[in-house]
């Protein structure tokens, strides 16, 4: 392999790119929230370890894991969705890895190319998330790195305390069960994991504080609505009115609220990009008009979808076309200038659909996470380009690092989701809530019952409803005013649905952070300094339970798999 591109850059990112999206799936399936640090650092000690520590190949396997955990995270929220209201469906789905497969691959591949012909452009902005990163992995080329000893403890430390757990039937306790390692997750346990007790930090003190004002509220109406059953389902509580009719409205008012805020900013990002080559712009035309033929064709080869619905798919792809250049080029520009980005595909394509077509509630959960593999490469391939321009990688080198990276994540996500799915309790119990799948479905419901059949779904009380919408709006201003930017009422939504026992643990993480805040604050230099530290050792810790986490999946699923075949 030419150089940067090698050989172990490249197994390196396959391997970190597994384990990361491993880590990332479990924690989106477990607690809808998604911390992930420290992969430089891993990269830094594998090329180390084989020869030599390189910042240009640790640049390729950063672009490598990055492009793997999006391709394999992507379709999950709608995709598991569709699984729990799958009531609501007009026909039923029979999910299968080709089938998650055909919803993957297209998007991976094809999405890199929607904005390349625009990068000169968009790496000129100053990337402010970015920029340090890249920094940081050219510095250890030249002075090494106390931070790497940090997260290799954080690492080793993790390993044994949570397969220690694991074994022992500690690692989950339920205080009215018993000590069951079968118990799941209820309002009565807790679960014992330096992963999520790390993860506290990563979300920030302030973000941990409205997750818990949502929990609290969640145990509030467990103990004096629910009477405080112990055998509760997560499912049923969360149909309960008081918590639907709460949770998702505050997300649909917060999705309305960015769209006003970011919106009126979008016409001027169309404006800033500069005239390119007629070449350019039809490799970016090409790109997307390519989407819906390869995603027919796909469905076709395998026939995992009837042609009616098939069809529905398409032309919701097809409408949404436009809608995702235009939203993939305002994230691009806003997360260059600013640091955080927001997309408007969803919104804008469930709106207009709904409106145009009226499709069904399954073929627009399914077009949707085509579409969100498709623009999350489309965006991420911007921000390896600048990324990698930093450390003096060739963009071609890019090119094919996202290629490999979005390829492996797009077989490995629909393999471990279907692994998840179907021998560990199914998606949406109580071993896998799926929370954000849970809020992006019933945000789905609200507006195709609403639209479609002119009324509110049954979960919906009406008095509850205009509470949390007052609520959010206020909520909102307050962050506007503040400028707490990396904020949102979306938090306490969360708090809401998250099972309780996953967030205990995680004041530990967030009690380092407002530590942190609190004695190094007024010294910028020292708190950096401070940070970094405590930045490698937790992510050394989230890795750590993930690979041992990993191992015991693929110990608890194997005999399964060869039993069936």
């Amino acid at each position: 392999m030419r150089y940067p591109l090698t050989g172990r850059a490249i197994v390196s990112g396959i391997f970190l790119g597994v384990i990361f999206s491993f880590i990332g799936i479990y924690l989106i399936l477990k607690i809808g929230i998604l911390a992930l640090g420290g992969v430089f650092l891993l990269g830094y000690l594998i090329l180390s370890i084989t020869g030599g520590y390189d910042a240009k190949e640790n640049a390729i396997i950063l672009t490598i894991v990055g492009a793997t955990t999006l391709a394999s995270m992507g379709f999950i929220d709608p995709i598991a969705a569709e699984i729990i209201y799958s009531q609501y469906a007009t026909t039923e789905i029979h999910l299968t890895i080709p089938s998650l497969l055909s919803i993957t691959l297209p998007g991976a591949l094809l999405g890199i190319f929607v904005l390349y012909p625009f990068y000169k452009e968009f790496i000129q902005l100053r990337w402010p998330m970015v920029t340090p990163m890249a920094y940081m992995v050219k510095v250890l080329e030249k002075t090494g790195s106390e931070e790497l000893k940090q997260a290799i403890r954080g690492l080793v430390f993790s390993s044994i305390t949570s397969a220690s757990l694991m074994l022992t039937n500690t690692y989950q306790i339920d205080f009215v069960k018993g000590r069951n390692r079968y118990a799941r997750l209820s309002f009565t346990g807790i679960t014992i994991s330096p992963l999520y007790a790390s993860i506290g930090f990563f979300i920030s003190w302030l973000g941990y504080l409205f997750l818990i004002i949502g929990v609290l509220y969640s145990m509030f109406i467990w103990i004096f609505v629910e009477k405080a059953n112990p055998y509760i389902g997560l499912q049923e509580h969360f149909f309960n009115p008081y918590i639907y009719s709460v949770a998702i409205p505050m997300m649909i008012t917060t999705a309305i609220l960015t769209l006003i805020t970011y919106g009126k900013k979008i016409k001027e990002s169309i404006k800033n990009i500069q005239e390119e080559s007629g070449r350019a712009i039809i490799l970016s035309i090409i790109s997307l008009i390519l989407l819906p033929g390869v995603v027919g064709l796909s469905f076709l080869i395998n026939n995992a979808i009837p042609v009616g619905k098939l069809i529905e798919i398409l032309e919701i792809i097809i409408i949404a076309l436009p809608i995702i250049f235009i939203s993939a080029i305002f994230a691009v520009r806003a997360a260059g200038e600013t640091g955080f980005s927001t997309s408007i595909t969803l919104d804008a394509t469930l709106i207009i659909t709904l409106f145009l077509i009226s499709p069904s509630f399954e073929s627009l959960l399914i077009s949707f996470a085509i579409i969100s593999v498709f623009e999350s490469m489309a965006i991420s391939f911007i921000r390896r380009v600048k990324f990698c321009s930093i450390i003096g990688v060739d963009v071609r080198d890019v090119i094919k690092a996202v290629i490999i990276g979005g390829l492996v994540g797009a077989i490995f996500g629909p393999t471990i989701f279907y692994i998840f799915h179907t021998f560990q309790g199914g998606i949406g119990s109580d071993f896998w809530p799926a929370p954000t799948a849970k809020l992006l479905g019933g945000y789905v419901l609200f507006f195709y019952i609403g639209i479609k059949e002119r009324r509110l779904p049954p979960m919906i009380d009406v008095r509850l409803l205009i509470i949390s919408v007052i609520l959010t709006i206020i909520i909102w201003e307050i962050f506007q005013k503040k400028g707490l930017r990396g904020l949102s009422p979306i938090l306490i939504a969360m708090g809401i649905i998250i099972p309780p026992s996953f967030l205990w643990i995680a004041s530990i993480g967030a009690f380092i952070d407002y530590w942190l805040v609190r004695k190094y604050g007024a010294d910028k230099s020292l708190y950096a300094k401070e940070r970094s530290k405590w930045n490698a050792l937790l992510s050394g810790v989230m890795s750590g339970e993930g690979l041992v986490l990993f191992a015991f999946t693929m110990i608890a699923v194997i005999p399964m798999i060869l039993a069936l075949l």
